[in-house]
């Protein structure tokens, strides 16, 4: 389909504008978004400031009746003298000239043994002044039959500190208000109240006035006290609605959320709700299309104007790439072609443009390399084929020198498995009678690859079975076969080993460690690794003294031999599977000899996921059965 150069620039022009224009739209989406955001935030700031002014004043309220509740205790305890308490109540009323008036209101019979009611309220006058409730001071004020008495004691009792009321309509003043109060304490036990009474008309006012947009509308309420107090939505009665619970507002739910938009009758309005610290509301709902109308005409402007300009870049993008590329390259192929059924003796001429021109010069240069190169790929060719038959054999020398054949008999049952890397290892096994009662068992590494470490591996394989098999004390067949490959005549080659006897009659394996890894015994506490001697490796120093160690297989106890290809396994960003992990994975449950090897690999497998094995895996394990004891 894009076999030419000029449908590749067509197709490269288009997949651009297609580019250009979703970065364009993208980013004029989110332009469009932040836009939002602004005036969502800008409505936010100011009624979050007007928020601020009314939680102030609410606080204040709230610090006047705890004030005045304090005054009213020590006015209690010091012989309830009436001047004393007025004094209270004036002076704490001229502190807090936000509010309409205070009192102290005490239980019955608090004050006078014989007078059921007792109370002293100071109010803002006409002239603004401030003079004494009458009925308070003639005592004929019933406050107990008020609702909002009722509701403050009922709060307090409840263990609150401060207590609203519902907004209510006062009946001598004929103004929307609330009260808020404190309980009078005398050594804990609640004596009495003191209240603050708030107008609200004034607020009310205030509230009702907020628009952010020409058809925005708002709701004021009391959440805890389930009480709507105004609203300027269209179409409602406010006196009406005023006092009703909130379930009557139609398009109110407790579900909504700052910013995210409602349907109410065919319109989206996105609402900003305001929660005030007295349990009272403000939510100012604005329409979408007033909201953001301004950002979606400004986005559209914005994507017509970014689309055109796209177009205009990219066509004359197009044309200024046919001019200089797609032409001069149609120029160049028919001059290729013109060598392209010879040989490589065709030159190539070419004057502009200078860089088609020098691609030209590349054209004959690479022939020119071309030719050494031919010459060269054929000389390593050759040896590659060379080093891939040395391979073959070396892979046939390794796998021909492992046995496949696992004993399980009455005394004892061995499997082994050795999986290659890559390139060919030194890695191997072995285990062979020694006598009628004793098996030989070997696990070595080693170093080096390829051919050599093959050859060297069938070296040391030979040499420690043969001292062990000729009757020599494990001490002096090592010793031996030390000797013997440190007098080999391949340089910088040693080997790390666990050469092992282990009797048939009472399971005691003696070994000699020659810088190989630790085995791991299983008893019947499970897995754990066998701390053995430093010993050198095979092949470095003549005449070294190994040290000779001993452990004892009890019935059903297994010894597991590996080789460093096991813990040495690597990821690709260089983490080990190590020792701990390889403890934890064959403590991890039961199982048969080769299953086990199975659960090993394959947790390593696991482990290094896609990376390339390092190294040989090759492992060994034996379990002692002692069923029944071979013949002497």
């Amino acid at each position: 389909m894009l076999s030419s150069i000029k449908s590749k620039i067509v197709f490269m022009t288009f997949a651009l504008l297609v580019a250009l224009g979703v970065v364009v739209i993208s980013a004029a989406v989110i332009a469009f978004y932040h836009d939002k955001e602004l005036l969502i935030a800008g409505n936010d700031a100011s009624i979050n400031a007007f928020e601020g002014q009314i939680n102030t004043e609410i606080a204040a309220l709230e610090k006047n009746a705890l004030d005045l509740a304090l005054m009213g205790s020590i006015y209690y305890n010091q012989g309830k003298p009436q001047e004393v308490g007025e004094f209270f109540t004036r002076h704490i009323l001229k502190n807090y000239p936000h509010s309409m008036g205070n009192g102290i209101y005490f239980l019955p019979f608090k004050i006078y043994e014989n007078q059921k009611i007792a109370c002293i309220h100071a109010v803002w006058n006409d002239e603004g002044t401030i003079e004494m409730l009458p009925s308070c001071v003639d005592g004929t004020f019933d406050y107990f039959k008020q609702n909002w008495y009722d509701e403050i004691i009922k709060d307090i009792n409840n263990g609150r500190r401060v207590a609203w009321v519902r907004p209510y309509k006062s009946t001598q003043l004929g103004i929307l208000m609330t009260t808020v109060g404190a309980g009078i304490y005398d050594k804990n036990e609640l004596i009495g109240m003191a209240t603050v009474d708030w107008e609200l008309d004034t607020i009310l006012k205030a509230i009702l006035k907020i628009k952010p947009t020409a058809h925005s509308f708002v709701l004021f309420a009391d959440k805890n006290k389930d009480y709507v107090i105004a609203t300027t939505e269209p179409g409602v009665d406010n006196e009406a609605l005023m006092g009703k619970p909130l379930d009557t507002v139609k398009w109110y739910s407790d579900k909504l959320k700052r910013g995210v938009s409602f349907d109410y009758k065919g319109v989206k309005y996105v609402p900003y709700i305001k929660r005030l610290s007295n349990g009272m509301f403000l939510i100012v709902n604005v329409p979408m299309w007033e909201l953001f109308g301004n950002a979606v005409h400004n986005l559209f402007i914005l994507l017509s104007v970014l689309l055109i300009s796209t177009f205009v870049i990219v066509f004359v993008l197009y044309r200024i790439l046919k001019r200089n590329i797609n032409e001069p390259i149609d120029k160049l192929t028919d001059i290729a072609e013109q060598i392209s059924h010879g040989d490589l003796e065709k030159t190539i001429y070419l004057d502009k443009p200078s860089e088609l021109a020098k691609l030209a010069e590349s054209f004959n240069k690479m022939k020119t390399d071309m030719k050494t190169q031919l010459t060269e790929l054929a000389k390593v060719s050759s040896e590659k084929e060379k080093m891939e038959s040395e391979l073959a054999i070396a892979k046939t020398i390794q796998d021909s020198a492992l046995p496949k054949d696992f004993p399980k008999n009455e005394w004892y049952q061995l499997a082994a498995s050795m999986t290659p890397a890559r390139e060919v290892g030194g890695d191997f096994y072995d285990f062979f009678p020694i006598g009628e009662n004793r098996m030989g068992l070997v696990m070595a590494d080693v170093c080096g690859k390829g051919i050599t470490a093959a050859l060297y591996m069938m070296s040391a394989k030979t040499v420690i079975k043969n001292m062990l098999q000729a009757g020599y004390p494990l001490k002096k067949a090592i010793g031996r076969a030390n000797n013997s490959l440190c007098n080999s005549s391949a340089p910088l080659m040693f080997v790390t080993a666990f050469v092992g006897i282990l009797d048939l009659r009472t399971g005691e394996i003696e070994f000699v460690n020659a810088g190989h890894c630790p085995p791991l015994l299983k008893t019947q506490e499970g897995y754990a690794y066998v701390d053995v001697a430093k010993n050198l490796v095979l092949g470095i120093k003549a005449d070294y003294e190994y040290k000779v160690e001993k452990i004892v297989l009890k019935e059903n106890e297994r010894l597991f031999l590996y080789t460093d290809g096991v813990t040495e396994a690597q990821t690709k960003d260089s983490r080990l599977f190590g020792e701990k992990r390889l403890l934890d994975t064959l403590n991890e449950k039961e199982l048969s000899l080769s299953e086990t090897l199975e659960q090993v690999y394959v947790a390593i497998r696991q482990f290094i996921k896609d990376a390339s094995q390092f190294d040989d895996i090759t492992m060994m394990i034996v379990e002692f059965y002692n069923k029944k004891q071979p013949l002497a």
